[in-house]
């Protein structure tokens, strides 16, 4: 089969030529490393890159290099596509981060629910854009609607987590069964350490911090917010007084960053 490009490129074969890659919209960079990755494969000159975190705006050169043509055309095929997803995330994180301000506590743990080839990457990208990827960083037990359904109930389940020394423990609720309040007691009654509010309902968040107020718990026990979190949002999740909002879709689901890759001489 006839390979088009080595048509075209017949006649330039061992004729170098430079190329730059530049960003066309503001964000926080993400997948240099990959994109550095394949440049070397390509074998092409490496004269300059920006590194991983970086805050970019338009027209900012991102990487610059030299290469014969088909390599050059090869790498934009390859190394924009390591640039504009990552960085469209680590640019999603960093706005919810920065909309959050310093007492709420930004987390995003939608990157399980992508495929595990990417995973890596976007957990990554998370992360440079200032955002955690699980909802605390000491370590944990997290207990789900249907670890919790198989255990028995939120207070069989949290006593069995509490076997575990060192950790804490985290209970998903759901507002099933009780209401959200009688889970939320049960559970801190039952030793919880973070309470998981994860109904995307912002009047199951207030009914719970009240509870949490009047009872006495609420400097003990830390309150997370999940379920459709918008950026715009973010600030009222604030004022409630959440300490960590869980923003899915919103971070994962971010367009990609815009880059082009233009040949220099």
């Amino acid at each position: 089969m006839l390979d088009i490009r080595e048509h075209l490129f017949a006649e330039l074969h061992q004729k170098v030529f430079g190329f730059e890659i530049r960003v066309n919209q503001a964000g926080v960079l993400a997948g240099v490393r990959k994109a550095v990755e394949f440049a070397t494969e390509l074998g092409l000159k490496i004269e300059f890159f920006s590194q991983d975190g970086d805050r970019v705006e338009p027209g900012h050169c991102v990487f610059r290099g030299k290469g014969e043509a088909e390599k050059i055309v090869r790498a934009e095929e390859m190394m924009l596509g390591c640039l504009g997803k990552p960085s469209g995330v680590a640019t999603a994180a960093n706005r919810a981060v920065e909309l959050a301000g310093e007492r709420l506590k930004v987390v995003c743990g939608a990157w399980k629910k992508v495929a595990a080839e990417v995973r890596q990457e976007l957990r990554q990208a998370i992360k440079l854009g200032g955002a955690g990827i699980r909802i605390t960083e000491e370590p944990f037990v997290y207990l789900d609607k249907n670890y919790i359904r198989m255990l028995g109930g939120i207070t069989p389940a949290v006593e069995r987590a509490k076997m575990l020394p060192g950790r804490s423990v985290v209970v998903q609720l759901r507002g099933n069964g009780p209401a959200i309040e009688g889970e939320a007691k049960e559970a801190v009654e039952a030793g919880a350490g973070i309470l998981m509010i994860d109904t995307g309902d912002e009047a199951d968040l207030k009914r719970v911090i009240e509870l949490a107020q009047r009872d006495g718990w609420r400097d003990r026990v830390k309150i997370a917010f999940a379920g459709g979190v918008t950026f715009d949002k973010i600030p009222r999740l604030a004022n409630l007084g959440a300490d960590i909002v869980d923003v899915g879709r919103a971070i994962i689901d971010a367009p990609l960053l815009d880059f082009r890759l233009d040949v220099t001489g």
